[in-house]
């Protein structure tokens, strides 16, 4: 996955937390717009999401957003280091403009006509099939990489932006930029919290890696002194939504591997939603022995609602936002079905929580089927 945002403290490691002014490029400027823009990999695909505030909560060790009050945008650019844009598939019925040799995408407000779209979800930049993801990232050191409401938030002065991202579900998610094996890469993140937490509050969703809890605040990372936190992945889930994350401690911080050089800013945004099913054409059956495949559409859980699991004798399960679903014709009031889930590419699927007999650990991720031949899919098992 690729990068944070901007406009945040300065980590201490650097030296005295110094907060980045927002550059004004409109008359209504105000200097308190602070924002993040992060993007998710999956396959060639990043989506990218944008966040900005001018309510955030501000210390000297970071920013925090709440996503359900972030501001509209009127304009996102990015510029991305490596890799060769494709196509780019714009949110809110907008079109992109690639540019700069296909390495620079901007979408919204290009015409000055100032209209405002949702913060989340921007738009999905499709790369060439010879770029290598895993060198892709957004570029924060270009003065191209800005979010613009009547104020432009820039990152050229904190280049180095780690974001840690709480999704509904209470899902933890790293995006750090510059993503290098050498450069961005995090061994650990650090919270600092005024609520209370303790150890039945967190679960770690990957081998290996196990929580700490102490006073007032948590760690996710790894002591082995090699492994680094993968971007843009769940890392662990947590009980609550962390709105109530100390900025101002110097405990909360995202600790770059190798300390130096570390990261300018850090960012939290607390409540992002994320489409699990962006690129899911394939509905599993969670009933019976073996799962069956039926088409589209597949649309994330409701937690309202329920699905069938297993026997009818066992109780009806809540939806997860992080799981697929959809309506069926023979029960409209029920939905019974989810999406097979991507663990490695092409192998295996989703099932009572398993796959191949072993935890799933990617389950923020739809598997793609290849593409039928003529005639269109039958329902039919999957091996």
């Amino acid at each position: 996955g690729s990068g944070g945002g901007g406009g945040g403290g300065e980590q201490k490691a650097v030296g005295a937390a110094l907060l980045a002014t927002p550059r004004a490029r409109r008359s209504l400027a105000s200097i308190g717009t602070y924002g993040t823009i992060f993007g998710r990999k999956i396959g060639q695909t990043m989506q990218i999401f944008a966040y900005s505030s001018d309510t955030a909560t501000i210390g000297a060790s970071g920013v925090l957003i709440d996503a359900d009050t972030a501001l509209s945008w009127q304009t996102v650019e990015v510029a991305f280091a490596n890799g060769v844009i494709e196509s780019v598939a714009a949110e809110n019925g907008l079109t992109a403009t690639i540019k700069t040799n296909n390495k620079e995408v901007g979408v919204g407000d290009l015409g000055g006509s100032g209209k405002s779209h949702p913060a989340g979800l921007v738009m999905t930049v499709t790369f060439t099939s010879g770029t290598d993801m895993d060198s892709v990232y957004i570029d924060f050191s270009s003065s191209t990489t800005v979010i613009c409401i009547l104020t432009c938030v820039p990152f050229t002065s904190t280049p180095r932006v780690a974001t840690v991202v709480q999704d509904k579900s209470n899902n933890l998610y790293l995006f750090a930029s510059p993503n290098t094996p050498t450069d961005g890469v995090a061994s650990t993140i650090e919270i600092a919290v005024t609520g209370a937490f303790n150890e039945s509050d967190i679960t770690s969703l990957l081998t290996g890696m196990t929580p700490q809890v102490g006073s007032g605040f948590f760690g996710v990372g790894f002591l082995d002194g090699t492994s680094k936190l993968p971007d843009g992945e769940a890392i662990a889930v947590v009980s609550r939504p962390l709105l109530d994350i100390d900025v101002d401690s110097v405990t909360t911080a995202v600790v770059a591997s190798p300390a130096a050089p570390a990261f300018d800013a850090l960012l939290f945004v607390i409540g992002a939603a994320f489409d699990p099913c962006v690129l899911c054409n394939a509905i599993l059956r969670k009933t019976g022995n073996r799962p069956r495949l039926y088409g589209n559409p597949c649309l994330p859980g409701d937690p309202t609602k329920t699905y069938k699991d297993g026997p009818k004798s066992t109780a009806d399960l809540v939806q997860l936002t992080t799981e697929c679903y959809t309506n069926i014709a023979d029960d409209p009031t029920n939905p019974v079905r989810r999406c097979v889930y991507d663990y490695m590419e092409g192998s295996g699927y989703d099932y009572e929580g398993k796959l191949n007999e072993k935890p799933l650990d990617r389950i923020e991720t739809c598997m793609t089927l290849p593409s039928p031949s003529p005639p269109a899919l039958p329902p039919a098992s999957y091996p």
